[in-house]
């Protein structure tokens, strides 16, 4: 062939085979670049999806917190009351660390706070200017906020806030749970796809609530005039699009996902640029090696077309030619080659991300067969991945109930129509258990439209429903505490009355035995039924209790005695009481009342003899053997041991209920350990039991330590000498209870005293307003309208020299109420009565 024609030959080759090598690289480009592109999507709606996780249970437990503090302000009277008050701020720190939000704040109807979880006292700051605040006061229960620059920590936060309301539904301040902004980078996910993707929150305006990176200049930055706040006007609950966020002038792949049941949306964005980066650095790759490729097979060109004459050294040079052509291929390979492991690394990690989700997910083709399901729905059917794929997904052992199975292909039948499934369904798990499920079904479209692929998630939702069943037995006995104790206090008042007319029918009676013994046993049965109002009460936890510093050990070693003739001469008594223990705060008479009732009840579970073992020793909570819900703190704990028949679980778990007992019917009244149990609570501390059936009982008694030892009390003369008649005195008793006013009437008038009664705190008022010359006033506390507490504040203010008492049963006054009030305790005798009124009249007389 002439030289020309194999130089005009040659280059048609070398151009066409340049030409198609471009082509299928630029393609091949082309086609890394949408699915680079896609990566990046599927990538921001993984982890807007796990944000969107995040986020809710962010608000979720922001919400149940703000509830709580709620609740408790308005048991303890509205926000006013937490001002000042070290145990709130204390309370809220605690509350605030375990709660997923930074900090929580009460603030009253002025926009001051009152408490706070940062600062004690709580900063004088005014809030009320604040857009939360005044959506509060306009009548919005609950508010999320934007992002703002807090005035109290100087930090960038966004907040969720309640409103507090008083008794009578008027706006009474807020609580708020406060986070900071950066709180989304604690998502471990995020790290894996680069500095350059941010989280964001935002409300159902388009209002900035935190955001990965916030700067405070940033602050305000609203969705609106964006691609994005666009989109989140419409219908769609979730999607991606790119644009551009407010936050930069980048254009970024963005993934939105609208929380369900709250206002707010959470997005996952990645620069477009950072996405493309692998691609780019591959266009450039392979630019220089096509470069090279055709510079070099230009050059072989020329030089063959200049040497074509010389066929020899033109045979010579194709092979050259030839060679480099094929270690350029080789190259080529190895480039793909590492490129398909990238991508194989890629596709791990992916799977490790739908493997480490806590929840049961699979993925379904749409007649309902397994594709692909993780880990955790693996580990809770007890399956093999061979085992579940390939299986309809209504025929896995989950679902060994035929109702259930079919609810499961009616439910894949209508997700594979294209409708959004979510149901609670009850599923065995793999070791054997019924677990209640919510699964939900979600349909994934391909390119055109079209329902390719179902996505299965389930919940398992058996912590939930265990806390919903432990809030229920909570407040069940709260409500029946409640009862108990409304119960016991209208019986004291019968028994004021039944005791203080016994006491007077015993004076006017002739001393004939047979009447006496008589009114003996009315009055004994009366004492027996004060003493069940007082285990009543303890439960109830509204029995006034008068805790003192106390030395255990010494109070144990001085009733011994007692306690050894109360159990027997069948059942050996064992102390151990180490020396040098700090002192507990405590009412000493009822925790010996509480010992007395443990150490029978251990009596009564060792029929044929046994022994019981007391101990003391010092603790600390939190422990694995505290009881629950007791404050962290340091402790001291009284342990009774004996070596009876013990419980069983169902009996352990009923113990401490009221009026539940185990003996025979007369010989328990089933109020022992309730009271035991009242008593520690209201101590500060708790109760605690560990029993197994034939491994005997031990009951834990945990009491507050005290800060110091008892110091010396004043102290008061119960009675003065009766030698003689009291000096006659006109004394005005308040009691709503028209029984128990007549009852003391009559008692104070035996001691020879004029008494004159009054149905309420008001009609008292009047009374004392028209009559100066009382000598003294007895007042009931619970009445209707006013306390007699706000009576006796009353009465400090405009009667400072009367002398004031309190009858009652228990302690129903509220923080700041003076120790040093005088008070009679419900039912109380003649002589308690008398020598109450010659202690307040004679100390006044003096």
């Amino acid at each position: 062939m002439a030289p020309h024609r194999v130089s005009v030959a040659l280059v048609a080759l070398v151009s066409l085979f340049l030409a198609t090598i471009v082509w299928m690289r630029v393609a091949s480009l082309q086609e890394e670049r949408s699915a680079a592109l896609d990566r990046a999507e599927s990538g921001m709606r993984s982890l807007a999806l796990v944000a969107e996780q995040y986020a809710q249970r962010t608000l979720d437990s922001a919400e149940l917190v703000s509830e709580q503090v709620a609740a408790r302000v308005a048991r303890l009277g509205g926000a006013v009351a937490l001002r000042g008050s070290r145990g709130a701020h204390q309370w809220l720190v605690d509350l605030s660390a375990r709660s997923a939000g930074d900090y929580l704040m009460v603030v009253d109807r002025e926009g001051m706070p009152v408490a706070t979880s940062t600062a004690d006292p709580a900063p004088q700051v005014d809030l009320s200017d604040r857009r939360w605040f005044r959506a509060h006061r306009d009548g919005v229960i609950a508010h999320i906020g934007e992002a703002i620059h807090s005035r109290i920590t100087n930090e960038t936060l966004f907040t969720y806030s309640r409103a507090l309301r008083d008794a009578a539904g008027v706006f009474d301040g807020a609580v708020q749970v406060s986070a900071r902004t950066s709180f989304f980078e604690g998502i471990a996910l995020l790290q894996e796809f680069g500095s350059g993707t941010t989280l964001g929150l935002f409300d159902d305006a388009g209002r900035v609530l935190a955001r990965t990176g916030l700067r405070p200049e940033q602050i305000g930055a609203t969705l609106r005039g964006t691609a994005l706040g666009a989109r989140l006007e419409g219908p769609d609950t979730a999607g991606t699009l790119r644009g551009v966020m407010p936050f930069s002038g980048e254009e970024r792949i963005i993934a939105y996902r609208k929380l369900e049941n709250w206002p707010v949306v959470v997005t996952a964005s990645v620069p477009v640029a950072q996405a493309l980066a692998p691609w780019r650095a591959a266009v450039r790759w392979s630019a220089w090696v096509l470069g090279g490729l055709s510079l070099g097979l230009l050059l072989l060109s020329a030089l063959v077309i200049r040497m074509a004459s010389r066929v020899a050294r033109a045979r010579e040079q194709l092979a050259a030619a030839n060679q480099a052509l094929r270690q350029a291929a080789a190259g080529l390979e190895a480039r793909v080659g590492e490129r398909t492991r990238e991508l194989a690394a890629s596709e791990r990690r992916f799977r490790v991300i739908f493997d480490s989700t806590f929840q049961l997910t699979a993925l379904l083709d749409r007649d309902g067969t397994v594709l692909e399901m993780n880990e955790t729905a693996l580990h809770f059917l007890g399956l093999r991945r061979h085992e579940a794929v390939g299986r309809h997904v209504a025929e896995l052992p989950a679902w060994r109930d035929g109702p259930v199975a079919r609810r499961m292909r009616a439910a894949v039948l209508e997700a594979a129509a294209g409708a959004a499934v979510r149901e609670e369904m009850p599923a065995f798990s793999g070791d054997g258990r019924i677990a209640p499920i919510e699964v939900s079904l979600r349909p994934v479209t391909n390119a055109t439209g079209d329902v390719a692929w179902l996505v299965a998630e389930g919940h398992d939702l058996t912590e939930l429903k265990a806390a919903e069943a432990r809030l229920h037995e909570a407040r069940k006995m709260e409500a029946l505490g409640q009862l108990t104790g409304g119960v016991a206090h209208d019986f004291n008042n019968l028994l004021m009355v039944v005791l203080g007319n016994l006491a007077l029918l015993r004076k006017r009676l002739p001393q004939e035995p047979r009447l006496t013994r008589l009114l003996d046993g009315a009055q004994q049965g009366a004492e027996r039924g004060a003493a069940l109002t007082a285990r009543m009460l303890a439960f109830a936890r509204r029995q006034e209790l008068r805790p003192a510093p106390t030395d255990l050990a010494a109070l144990v070693r001085g009733m011994a005695t007692l306690l050894e003739r109360s159990v027997g001469p069948q059942v050996r008594v064992v102390l151990d009481l180490p020396e040098g223990l700090p002192p507990a705060l405590v009412d000493a008479n009822q925790l010996e009342l509480a010992l007395l009732n443990l150490a029978v009840n251990a009596r009564d579970a060792m029929p044929g003899g046994g022994e019981v073992r007391l101990r003391i020793e010092a603790a600390i909570a939190p422990a694995a053997d505290a009881p629950p819900g007791l404050a962290p703190g340091v402790y001291l704990r009284v342990l009774l041991h004996d070596t009876g028949m013990g419980m069983d679980a169902a009996t352990l778990a009923r113990a401490t209920e009221p009026f539940f007992t185990t003996k025979g019917i007369g010989k328990g009244s089933g109020l022992g350990l309730s009271m035991v149990h009242g008593l520690a609570q209201q101590s500060g501390g708790g109760l605690g039991i560990a029993s197994r059936p034939g491994a005997g009982t031990e009951v834990a008694v945990w009491l507050p330590r005290a800060e110091a030892a008892a110091g010396p009390e004043k102290a008061v003369p119960a009675s003065l000498p009766s030698a003689r008649r009291a000096q006659p005195r006109r004394i005005l008793v308040v009691d709503d209870d028209p029984l128990v006013a007549a009852g003391t009437a009559m008692m104070l008038e035996d001691l020879g005293h004029e008494a004159i009664i009054a149905a309420s705190a008001e009609e008292a008022l009047v009374l004392l307003a028209r009559d100066r010359g009382l000598d003294m006033v007895l007042t009931d506390h619970a009445m209707p309208g006013m306390t007699g507490l706000e009576l006796i504040e009353r009465l400090r203010q405009e009667r400072p020299d009367l002398p004031v008492a309190l009858a009652t049963g228990y302690a129903e006054a509220p923080a700041g109420t003076p120790s040093r009030l005088p008070r009679l305790g419900k039912p109380y005798r003649q002589d308690e009565l008398d020598a109450l009124v010659r202690a307040l009249t004679c100390a006044e007389a003096a």
